[in-house]
């Protein structure tokens, strides 16, 4: 019996042993499993979330997720407009879908998610909304677009390659290591069946609101001023007006037509679209044309400045004059021609057949070198892309023969309007060359820091010509407007201008390019106890490429920007 009780004992001992044991080992794996629902729910919670939510992430095509361009005063020309997005699951698009779509001139835009179409527009209509989410399950929001189908200075700001949302030209180009696009990503939330979760407000991740914008670009352009060229275009089927500050050199306005839509930029990029369409050059500085008879402001400044005659020098006008072999026609005189006639008159009725002696006698060598001195033959912005430089001819490939034509702006001339604005700024400023510039300041900004308190004696600047000289123009082109080719009865404030109007060919035809350049006396409210203390001296520089002359065409629009400057100065200045 001992013997069988001792056996029991064992037996309890090694099953008391085997409890404990396996209670340790459960406890242990208790622990490690609470250390892991902890690491997990704790630790990992947000890493996660978000690998869940991203699982339902849509990145849209147009999202604008750059650094914003301004206008100097802190108005938005990109990303200050919004569109309307339809999220729509594949396999639930109907017929009747794409047709209500269609009416709200909907366009289908890359996603990064196959399950989803994804439609914008900036059109909204409630009934079609009702109809889109009752046939299709449609999910619209609205959302900040980097650019609007009108979009505003469109060839100055240029557009991206949507694939990178990398800039190809103008400022999004050149600044594209300021304004590139971040991380963020618009988040759409899903069920397990990826019906999207309309209780859900989209957001973008990546975002806070808190943070100031430090990527962005402040120009110097006046968005309302921009949209106002950019209207008095809208007649015109090619060319371009600028407007700058002849004091502190910057470009206010700089507007170009035909203009293009930068949310459909790959239509104008495609292989189908016409070889004869050039909406995507900004006409303003990246297109050279001749001159015209703008240019006999230089041929007038060569003459003065190395003293081949004063003012006073007169020619005979008959209405055609033979230089070298070459005959010189008068557009501008009656039968019979000007007769006798000096500078001033000759330049307020631009007569060709004055300019064309009065080149003669001053010399190619002259009146080359004075254009290059007034910013003509090279570029005008820094660094600014696909800028064309225009044409000056050297003295040695320039013949005799062709010193009648140059003098009064034909032949080999070539220059962009953006040229043509920064001669006529040196007139203005006295023979001063300021440089031009786009841009008030980089980077994150206040509206009170958006433009620089000084207006003169700016670095760069320099004397290029005479102040003398550049009075006798001033003299010159005021003659224009009071008894010339720009005359209107009513002006409302001092103006100065030239005319032109030159012989061209645009794609196999004849055609007339038509410009207007001068400035204008902008009066500033409390400006100053004296009237030249209270102006603001604007230059305007319009050109149509395919008009019916300078004055016909170009000037009306000069006429309607001074009445709009005078009208609009608290916004402009």
């Amino acid at each position: 019996m001992k013997k069988i009780s001792f056996k029991v004992r064992s037996g309890e001992n090694i099953n008391k042993k085997r409890l404990v044991t396996a209670m340790v080992f459960f406890a242990v794996l208790l622990t490690g499993l609470l250390c892991r629902l902890f690491y997990i729910q704790i630790m990992c919670h947000d890493d996660l979330a978000e690998a869940a939510v991203s699982q339902y992430e849509i990145t849209l095509e147009g999202m604008d997720t750059r650094g914003r361009i301004f206008d100097r005063n802190m108005k938005p020309i990109t990303g200050g407009t919004y569109q309307y997005y339809y999220i729509i699951k594949k396999g639930n698009l109907t017929v009747e879908g794409e047709r209500l779509l269609e009416k709200l001139g909907a366009r289908q835009i890359a996603s990064s998610d196959s399950q989803y179409l994804v439609y914008r527009t900036e059109n909204y209509m409630e009934e079609i909304n009702e109809k889109l989410e009752s046939c299709c399950g449609a999910y619209v929001f609205r959302s900040p677009s980097r650019y609007s189908d009108s979009q505003t200075a469109c060839h100055l700001v240029g557009y991206l390659n949507q694939s990178e949302k990398r800039g190809v030209s103008g400022l999004e180009y050149l600044f594209e290591q300021i304004l590139k696009a971040d991380s963020r990503k618009l988040v759409i939330r899903a069920d397990a069946a990826g019906n999207i979760l309309k209780g859900w407000a989209p957001y973008i991740k990546g975002y806070d609101n808190n943070v100031p914008e430090n990527n962005s670009v402040v120009t110097s352009l006046e968005l309302g001023l921009q949209k106002k060229c950019e209207s008095l275009l809208e007649g015109i089927s090619s060319g371009a007006c600028i407007v700058t500050d002849s004091g502190s050199g910057q470009v206010l306005a700089m507007a170009s037509v035909p203009t293009f839509n930068p949310n459909r930029i790959s239509d104008y990029i495609s292989e189908n679209i016409s070889a004869d369409s050039d909406c995507l050059i900004n006409k303003s500085l990246q297109a050279a044309y001749p001159p015209g008879s703008v240019f006999k402001l230089v041929t007038a400044a060569a003459a003065l400045e190395n003293g081949v005659c004063t003012p006073s020098q007169k020619y005979r006008c008959t209405g055609e004059t033979r230089i070298e072999g070459i005959s010189i026609s008068c557009s501008t005189a009656p039968e019979g021609g000007h007769g006798e006639i000096d500078m001033y008159e000759a330049m307020a009725k631009s007569c060709n057949c004055y300019f064309a002696q009065l080149g003669r006698d001053t010399g190619a060598e002259k009146i080359l070198e004075t254009a290059e001195k007034l910013g003509l033959g090279s570029a005008v912005l820094e660094n600014f892309p696909e800028e064309n430089t225009g044409f000056v001819p050297d003295e040695e490939t320039t013949a005799l023969q062709d010193i009648s034509n140059i003098s009064i702006g034909q032949g080999q001339l070539l220059a962009t309007p953006l040229q043509i604005a920064r001669m006529t700024g040196i007139i203005a400023q006295g023979g001063n060359d300021v440089p031009l510039q786009l841009l008030a300041e980089q980077g994150a900004v206040s509206a009170s820091q958006a433009v620089p308190a000084s207006s003169e004696g700016l670095e760069g600047r320099r004397q290029v010509i005479t102040p003398q000289t550049a009075e006798t123009l001033q003299d010159l082109m005021g003659g224009v407007m009071t008894r010339g080719t720009g005359f209107y009865p009513d002006w409302t404030m001092a103006v100065w201008g030239k005319s032109g109007t030159a012989e061209a060919s645009c794609r196999g035809r004849e055609v007339k390019d038509c410009w207007f350049t001068g400035f204008c006396d902008v009066n500033l409210p409390d400006g100053g106890e004296t009237e030249s203390a209270a102006a603001k001296r604007l230059v305007i520089t319009v050109f149509a490429e395919d008009g019916v002359s300078g004055s016909a065409t170009a000037l009306p629009i000069f006429r309607e920007i001074t009445e709009y400057l005078q009208s609009h100065v608290n916004d402009i200045m």
